[in-house]
């Protein structure tokens, strides 16, 4: 059964092009899907990401969709990717113009940097240490 052991995350986004587009620059893979007009599947590993039309999607309440719409988006979320090549990331950002909330930096575990998606939504890169890869 497709997708049945995949950890599935799903945004809603303003505009499905650009989002969609933004994260197949980084590496994700798109899952066709000429059913569904209104959805992107993208995969990163074993891992989906489901992007949502904001404003065609349908809303599980009335009141999630004012909610949403109203914004700010992902307030709280963070979307964490590993990246071989954080330097590659980070011009990635700058060069689509995107914030950047913090310049990368070495950790204890990795060297990182965090910034914000099309949409608002916080992601953050690692390039893990030789130690910490599997």
């Amino acid at each position: 059964m497709m997708g049945a052991k995949q950890v599935k995350v799903g945004l809603r986004v303003r505009d499905l092009r650009a989002s969609g587009d933004l994260y197949l620059r980084l590496g994700f893979r798109e899952i066709p899907n000429d059913e569904q007009p209104n959805l992107r599947y993208l995969t990163f590993g074993h891992t989906w990401l489901i992007l949502s039309d904001m404003y065609a999607h349908e809303y599980n309440r009335p009141e999630d969709e004012q909610a949403v719409k109203a914004g700010p988006l992902g307030l709280g979320f963070a979307l964490a990717l590993p990246t071989p090549d954080l330097d590659t990331a980070y011009d990635l950002w700058r060069r689509e113009g995107l914030p950047v909330l913090s310049e990368p930096e070495d950790t204890a575990w990795a060297r990182v940097f965090v910034g914000q998606d099309v949409d608002g939504y916080e992601v953050v890169f690692e390039q893990f240490h030789d130690e910490y890869r599997s």
